[in-house]
């Protein structure tokens, strides 16, 4: 919904109910990578699980241990950063309580064959941005 081709419809966003734009908004808020996704954080952290967190923030902060932290220790070269490598365990372990709760879903093939349709009719950014313009010219 943030992509640039959505975006920029001015007037198709216009037409969105206000009780929709209002709960549109606090999602954004709540996945803002603001101060490190700190809302989306809090929120993870209260919610029982079994639950499904957003891996890109894992990654962000995975990307950011390596590249942030040297791997080797400033006093000699031969000696381990080994407090990067407690980091990124962390980051691993706290992805790993998610899988430690057993899920217990029942299939639904209608809402499967939905997802399905939905990921096989993705467009491409340059497609959309050509149906965005199609929709409101500049």
């Amino acid at each position: 919904m943030t992509l640039s081709p959505v975006h920029r419809l001015k007037r198709t966003w216009e037409q969105v109910p206000a009780k929709t734009m209002t709960t549109f908004m606090e999602l954004q808020q709540l996945m803002s990578v603001n101060k490190n996704w700190v809302d989306y954080r809090e929120e993870l952290h209260s919610a029982n699980p079994p639950c499904v967190p957003f891996v890109g923030m894992y990654l962000t902060d995975l990307v950011m241990i390596y590249d942030g932290n040297k791997d080797a220790m400033k006093q000699s070269n031969h000696l381990i950063n080994f407090n990067k490598r407690i980091k990124t365990a962390e980051v691993i372990r706290e992805i790993q309580q998610y899988q430690s709760v057993p899920y217990c879903l029942t299939t639904v093939p209608e809402i499967q064959q939905y997802i399905r349709r939905g990921l096989d009719g993705a467009k491409h950014v340059q497609d959309l941005h050509e149906m965005s313009l199609a929709l409101e010219p500049r």
